[in-house]
């Protein structure tokens, strides 16, 4: 029988309140109170950053003695979709109105931040999830109340990202929670209270739809899931593609997440592409795939690129076949839980190894399975989260300051 999280929560804290009155200390709280948080994520569902850093843990958080947390978006997520999808926009809206409807956004904008800012006075701490804009963080640490921690991903500090106050963001807030190593690296340059949590894959949601999916035997399906923003790394291994669907008839490529326009000129290469997906769907789609490809460019977005695309891979069953660069090399074991590719020989030999042995195939993605149960569940990385919330806190308690950094 499921039990209501809320009833949980009341259960844990009235045996707090039994605990403190039954051993007569005067000095403890009845009830211990919960530290709350609030969570910014930029758009909501509308970026992958506003599931994969924000609204996955809320279940957590109803059940958990120590917090409470309540979710919020600092743009709106239907106006941050329709006004992002350009042919949409173009297709429904004539030219002086689409100008009127992005006023009207920024207007939308403005009164989210004050919102936000009210809400804020009566928080522990809000952490806001991969959201550009100085103006808010300022308005934030002057209130000198909340904690206030920047939470990213990517290389956020490359042109692309339009960044441009970046540093001084970094500077002015209490703690900075990154994905991973090399993007805390450069964080710790403006900032003393760097954490690194890394993305959990949701593998309770892949749990759930397991038994009802079956791969098709008939086939190898190589899979790649990502973006249209991030597929130009699968131009790089077209060559051992091609020559691997020249020799295996039974061979597929499924690309989740861009259209055909997006991808390489393929002669021999048979492809299927879904340009759109939301969670489900991705976890779908994924249960479905024999082989995940992750390739990667050599450069500085490639290797900030965090691990999260091979762990849902590897949550999903398949083979991750990654680039040997970046982040890869820290969750993957060559031939033990995945493969890491040096070269277009090595992408192609590794490739064609797992195609011709299925049972490789399986012994390695039960591997990866594991690796994600024993490390990457969701209630791993919320201890890691709450941990870090924890730390940020108490320095801040002991600065007793709004900057935390460097210089």
């Amino acid at each position: 029988m499921l039990r209501d999280p809320q009833r949980v929560v009341r259960h844990r804290l009235n045996a707090v309140s039994v605990q403190a009155c039954d051993s007569g200390d005067q000095s403890v709280n009845a009830v211990k109170r919960r530290r709350s948080a609030l969570i910014v994520s930029h758009c909501g569902l509308y970026l992958p950053s506003g599931m994969v850093r924000a609204l996955q843990y809320e279940p957590l958080f109803k059940v958990t003695p120590d917090w409470q947390a309540a979710f919020t978006t600092r743009q709106s997520e239907f106006l941050s979709r329709f006004l992002g999808d350009s042919r949409l926009a173009v297709r429904i809206v004539r030219r002086p109105f689409r100008h009127l409807l992005a006023e009207y956004s920024k207007g939308w904008d403005r009164r989210r931040e004050d919102e936000i800012v009210e809400r804020a006075k009566k928080c522990d701490l809000v952490s806001i999830v991969k959201s550009p804009g100085i103006r808010l963080y300022d308005r934030m640490c002057k209130l000198d109340g909340p904690g206030v921690v920047m939470d990213i991903n990517d290389a956020v500090w490359l042109p692309f990202f339009n960044w441009t106050d970046l540093p001084e963001t970094l500077q002015m807030v209490h703690g900075v929670i990154c994905e991973n190593e090399y993007i805390a690296e450069y964080a710790r340059r403006y900032n003393n209270n760097v954490h690194v949590v890394p993305d959990s894959p949701q593998l309770e949601v892949f749990d759930r739809s397991r038994p009802d999916i079956r791969r098709d035997e008939d086939k190898v399906v190589l899979g790649w899931i990502g973006s249209a923003q991030n597929i130009a790394p699968l131009e790089q291994i077209k060559e051992p593609l091609e020559a691997l669907f020249s020799q295996f008839p039974k061979l597929h490529l499924r690309v989740v997440g861009a259209n055909e326009s997006r991808l390489p000129k393929f002669k021999h290469v048979r492809y299927s592409c879904r340009p759109t997906y939301d969670q489900s769907t991705m976890v779908r789609e994924v249960l479905r795939f024999d082989i995940g490809l992750l390739p990667l460019l050599h450069n500085e977005d490639g290797r900030a690129r965090g691990t999260l695309k091979a762990k849902v891979y590897m949550s999903g069953g398949a083979v991750v076949v990654a680039e040997d660069f970046g982040e890869n090399p820290g969750l993957i074991r060559d031939g033990v839980n995945g493969m890491l590719a040096s070269s277009l020989n090595d992408w192609h030999d590794k490739l064609q190894s797992l195609i011709s042995d299925r049972s490789e195939r399986l012994r390695i993605a039960g591997q990866g399975l594991a690796t994600i149960r024993e490390n990457f569940t969701v209630a791993h990385i919320f201890n890691r989260l709450i941990a870090s919330y924890d730390h940020i806190l108490a320095l801040r308690t002991r600065v007793g300051r709004c900057l935390s950094n460097k210089g």
